[in-house]
């Protein structure tokens, strides 16, 4: 109980720290600036514990139990003193009064912060060029031959510097987990070598008895392992070994349930890695010792979760009808097998049917997602993003079925998360259509005018959605498209998100979501309009800071937007602003933003601001920053988080993947549907 307590108020004095960075096993809460009121609560939602005053570094808890779960708090409210609600029931209760500046888990920023990943691809911009006459830095161009020195320079220092220090950390007998269990994860995204494989390994040896937290980071790290370039994948039977590590410590019950389910998510994050012999035939094994799984009695839901995310990231082909048909009935009846479930374990059932179902799937979670019997409301999120990513797998007459599905759904909802993520879906199904050259959904339903109309002037806390979805969807359209009806559509989508941007009637935070769509669609013409919301130090922190990434994302590198950028970095009124700021000068490949913060973490002398430049220098990824952080890492005069932020930032600089390994867990998740499991991993950078 003591072990909880403590690691509760370390979570919740970070929190306050940071003012929006939550640091577990060294990592970054992935949720916006700001938090949850309490008033904005579910009464299903995690309570958090009222944070205690900063005064000093946290200290080590002492070890606890395997059985006895770590729950994570969520992030603290805006107003530390406020006190927590009490939780009445449950199940979910009635619809909180919005208060001013409030941010409640339905507003877009969470959609946006858990599925940025592929929108931003940091590393394509930092490490790519498009050969041209046009001296503007084009982001996303498809000839990434011409790399820059920067990728061999982090190259070198990886194998000569990172890696070293990561090996050091993590022999160390006396470090504090939460820097310990960095260097698990760091060194699992450069990791080339067997013998790495094996010290990962060692973090969930149980003679050891190491903490939790390096444990579970341990868990999660192996499956970070994947590598989607083929020349940087390791050998498929040592990817073998490592699957029948991870359903080892799934089925040791020794291990604490969190940690078990971490194993779970990192057998998910091998699906799609070759097997065997170096093909993908032994997948179906794979999938079909997932199932058995499930067939189990399981007192803590992470397990079950754990084992259903996981069976969502397993290639499609290697799922049978028969195991559909398992997951068809848990969605159904709220039954695996013969036992009665959560209907936490109902939703993510939900959401994983939508990964891997078929034609058959789409009655099966629209029936579940309208049906009045059903009261649970992240079963019916989680159908609604279900629905979307089946309509990715299906095609034609199927595609529209599933657009017609959602689109007369909505209005039968009634829950306003539902209905975004409704939204987020419509315009995957379009984006799908685009990708093969199809107008079935744009030519053959309303969705598409829906969208606009919307995005236009629909409810106070969907527009941003819909600004969202027209984002995501000129830019899967692009200037190029020679079909007439897509290249309609972009424009009308440009018109709604410039006439959003300088809307009267959404705050700034909505305001924001045009920004970042705006970038999104890379329209050059509002680079102007943004550039003044940037520099204008009088305007909104929030809307600043979407309004610098969406010039980072538009890519143009000119000398008046670079500038005001730059300037907006050097303020410290805004967390939100600085890391926005950052990554949007990392996204244009700003070779003067580097020297820029390195002076200022020279110059830093509160753990605040350290720790807001480590993440900067992070985002930005120049092998200049490696050296500072190293010294940082291993000062042991810096506070215990300063240092394990070093650490995780070491490992955004290394990682070999142009995407991070976790964003196939946080793309199009339920993160309305709390558990500890998903809490904790979707803190992790």
């Amino acid at each position: 109980m003591k072990r909880l307590v403590l690691a509760s108020l370390l979570v919740a004095f970070a929190f306050v720290v940071f003012a929006g960075d939550l640091w577990a096993h060294g990592g970054q809460y992935r949720g916006p600036g700001g938090a949850v009121p309490p008033n904005q609560r579910e009464p299903s939602d995690p309570t958090p514990p009222p944070p205690p005053p900063p005064s000093g570094p946290p200290t080590t808890p002492p070890p606890t139990t395997p059985s006895a779960p770590s729950p994570t708090p969520t992030p603290q409210p805006t107003t530390p003193s406020a006190p927590p609600p009490t939780p009445t029931t449950p199940t979910e209760g009635p619809t909180a009064r919005r208060t001013a500046g409030s941010l409640g888990y339905e507003n877009w920023v969470f959609w946006y912060h858990n599925n940025k990943a592929d929108i931003e691809n940091l590393k394509k911009a930092l490490y790519s060029r498009v050969s041209s006459e046009n001296p503007l830095f084009q982001i996303g161009g498809k000839n990434l031959s011409n790399r820059s020195d920067a990728t061999h320079d982090i190259r070198a220092k990886v194998e000569s510097d990172i890696i070293p220090v990561l090996k050091e950390i993590m022999g160390a007998k006396k470090m504090h987990q939460d820097t310990q269990s960095a260097a698990y994860i760091a060194l699992s995204k450069m990791a080339k070598d067997p013998e790495q494989i094996e010290m990962i390994k060692k973090g969930l040896d149980h003679d050891l008895k190491n903490d939790l937290i390096v444990q579970e980071s341990a868990a999660i790290a192996l499956g970070m392992l994947r590598r989607a370039h083929p020349d940087h994948q390791f050998d498929a039977g040592e990817l073998d070994k490592v699957r029948n590590f991870l359903f080892g410590v799934f089925e040791d019950d020794k291990y604490q349930a969190r940690t078990r389910g971490f194993a779970a998510l990192a057998i998910g994050l091998l699906g799609d890695q070759p097997s065997g012999s170096g093909s993908y035939s032994g997948m179906t094994e794979t999938t079909a010792r997932l199932f058995s799984l499930l067939e189990r009695s399981y007192s803590h839901p992470d397990l079950p979760v754990g084992v259903l995310m996981a069976i969502g990231l397993q290639p499609p082909p290697s799922i049978t009808d028969k195991q559909r048909d398992i997951l068809r009935t848990c969605v159904q009846k709220r039954k695996l097998g013969k036992q009665d479930v959560q209907a936490i374990v109902q939703s993510y059932a939900a959401l994983t049917l939508g990964r891997i179902g078929n034609a058959k799937d789409i009655m099966v979670l629209q029936r579940t997602m309208t049906s009045r019997r059903i009261k649970d409301k992240n079963v019916k999120r989680s159908c609604a993003i279900g629905l979307g990513q089946l309509g990715r797998l299906v095609t034609g007459d199927d595609r529209i079925q599933v657009a017609n599905t959602l689109y007369n759904s909505l209005g039968k909802i009634k829950d306003p998360s539902a209905e975004n993520f409704a939204v987020i879906s419509l315009g995957d199904l379009i984006i799908a259509d685009v990708e093969a050259g199809k107008t079935d959904v744009i030519g053959g339903t309303k969705v598409g005018d829906y969208l606009l109309k919307l995005a236009e002037d629909g409810k106070y806390i969907q527009r941003p959605f819909g600004a969202l979805a027209l984002g995501l969807i000129g830019r899967a359209i692009t200037e190029e498209t020679t079909i007439d009806v897509y290249g309609d559509f972009r424009q009308k989508s440009l018109e709604v998100l410039r006439a959003g941007l300088g809307t009267k009637k959404l705050d700034k935070r909505g305001r924001a979501a045009f920004a970042t769509s705006l970038g999104i669609i890379r329209d050059f013409s509002s680079v102007r309009d943004l550039v003044k919301l940037v520099a204008d130090k009088k305007e909104d922190q929030e809307l600043r800071g979407y309004a610098a990434l969406s010039l980072g994302l538009i890519g143009q590198a000119t000398r008046d937007v670079l500038i005001p950028i730059r300037e907006a970095l050097k303020e410290r009124v805004s967390e939100e602003l600085r890391q926005q700021t950052a990554t949007a000068l990392g996204l244009l490949q700003d070779q003067e933003a580097v020297p820029l913060l390195l002076k200022e973490l020279e110059k830093a002398k509160s753990q605040n601001v350290k720790g807001q430049v480590v993440l900067a220098l992070a985002k930005i990824g120049d092998a200049r920053a490696v050296e500072p952080m190293i010294t940082l890492l291993k000062n042991e005069k810096e506070q215990d988080l300063t240092r394990a932020l070093a650490c995780a930032g070491l490992g955004v600089i290394g990682d070999l993947e142009w995407l991070p390994s976790l964003s196939r867990i946080s793309l199009d998740i339920n993160y309305r549907a709390s558990t500890d499991l998903i809490n904790e991993v979707l803190s992790l950078i």
